[in-house]
């Protein structure tokens, strides 16, 4: 009886954990979409709470909610948007997806520490280039961002 109680609090648990949006699991390709389109409505408080922190922008470490805020806010206030939703590729995090972001040990240490083994690396088109998402995981119908780096030469 005792081994009936402990598989059944077990896949409660599994079940449990299964259903957690912040689950990191690897985006498929209809929330990149989803996400991008969020983005380019310019609702940067949405785009905050999407984002992990500490978050990596241009090979620096953002490890508070309010700079993560004041970074998307500014780039809306810019203008700045991503191409359509069409224009993405997706590729798995790989042992050189580091240098994207910097060849630096404080970008080394950040992906060691804070990007999941779910993580893709996502190149889409903006202005002047082309930049990298760094996601994984999800948060609702949108995964979480841990890095934005570009425009890519």
């Amino acid at each position: 009886m005792n081994k009936i109680k402990w598989i059944a609090v077990s896949v409660l648990i599994l079940i449990a954990l299964s259903s957690c949006t912040t689950m990191k699991a690897v985006p498929k390709e209809r929330a990149i979409e989803r996400f991008i389109d969020l983005y380019n409505t310019g609702d940067a408080a949405r785009i905050t709470e999407m984002t992990s922190i500490s978050m990596l922008i241009d090979g620096e470490i953002v490890a508070r909610n309010n700079d993560a805020d004041f970074f998307w806010s500014s780039l809306v206030k810019a203008g700045f948007t991503l191409d359509g939703s069409e224009s993405f590729t997706v590729e798995p995090v790989d042992s050189n997806s580091s240098l994207l972001f910097g060849d630096s040990m404080e970008v080394s240490a950040f992906f060691a520490k804070y990007v999941p083994e779910t993580a893709v690396i996502v190149r889409v088109k903006g202005p002047g280039g082309n930049f990298i998402l760094l996601l994984s995981g999800r948060k609702g119908r949108y995964p979480f961002i841990f890095g934005f780096t570009g425009p890519l030469s």
